[in-house]
């Protein structure tokens, strides 16, 4: 899609509106209307999409496997952050699953469901290695 790379990079954009005018000036107004109409079209699609990657959990079968600590690091799955900038911890529990949802530094969201019976091993796991790390606990009723 075309909206993300645009979004972040002040030298698309200008490049966006440099074609733009270009078109404008060689196509008239019905052809600058219909990039206007397929930009807003492709913006509309990216958002909707990010917002639904956003709300997907990925489930673990073995959660305990994916968490290690060594040496003030802590390691989830495949990447690493140092424990001191992890803040904030969400873990809670429905009727069949675990949850666990943290910001894994500034770019990366962990966000697992796990089996229930591994809830109270992976809640203590993180407050025996995560000691000064703020753990949300909760049941969620539905």
């Amino acid at each position: 899609m075309l909206w993300p790379l645009i979004k972040a990079s002040l030298p698309a954009k200008s490049l966006l509106l440099l074609a733009l005018a270009v078109l404008f000036w060689f196509a008239g107004f019905h052809t600058l209307l219909g990039v206007a109409l397929f930009l807003a079209l492709e913006v509309i699609m990216w958002r909707n999409s990010a917002t639904y990657a956003s709300q997907d959990f990925v489930y673990s079968k073995n959660i305990l496997r994916l968490f290690s600590c060594d040496g003030g690091q802590l390691r989830v799955g495949m990447d690493t952050t140092n424990i001191r900038n992890i803040d904030k911890i969400k873990l809670w529990q429905d009727q069949q699953y675990g949850f666990i949802d943290f910001a894994l530094g500034q770019q990366l969201q962990v966000r697992y469901k796990f089996p229930l019976e591994q809830y109270q091993p992976l809640r203590l796991w993180l407050q025996q290695h995560l000691p000064a790390t703020n753990l949300e606990t909760s049941l969620a009723l539905s």
